[in-house]
């Protein structure tokens, strides 16, 4: 709200100012912060009715993911959580961080091809493959995602 004064019609939508001020909150709140993460999440209360082995693989995957993800540079985190988190199309996600539609979607080739290495050398490269298989429009790990 705070920099809401601050906006200034550049011909781009309203949304990418907001997604920029929304971007930066939330990398100035994951450097004050980490989450702190207790063996307590991993219990199974019997009366939770939880799997407590698939939420553990879910976490281990997560985890994974996310340390993976933040080892690539922030050009390409900022577009794969656009395009496969957020569910916006390629020409949205270039508006909003001022790139061509083809500029994202070469950006998006490449940062897909860096996770999948990152995971590779994580020993996680299965995860990426049942991530791109669940990916709208994929045929293949790798392939664009159909708009």
């Amino acid at each position: 709200m705070e920099a809401l004064d601050r906006y200034e019609d550049r011909g781009l939508p309203f949304v990418a100012f907001l997604f920029r001020i929304a971007r930066n909150a939330a990398i100035d709140k994951s450097r004050r912060t980490r989450p702190d993460m207790s063996i307590d999440d991993l219990v199974n209360h019997p009366e939770s009715g939880q799997n407590v082995e698939a939420e553990v693989a879910r976490s281990i995957e997560r985890e994974a993911l996310f340390n993976a993800m933040s080892k690539l540079k922030s050009d390409y985190r900022e577009v794969l959580l656009l395009r496969f988190v957020e569910g916006y199309g390629a020409a949205d996600v270039g508006r909003m961080t001022g790139r061509s539609e083809g500029a994202v979607r070469t950006l998006q080739h490449r940062a897909l091809d860096r996770l999948r290495k990152e995971l590779d050398r994580m020993g996680q490269l299965s995860l990426f493959d049942r991530i791109s298989a669940t990916r709208p429009g994929s045929a293949a790990p790798g392939a664009d995602a159909a708009e």
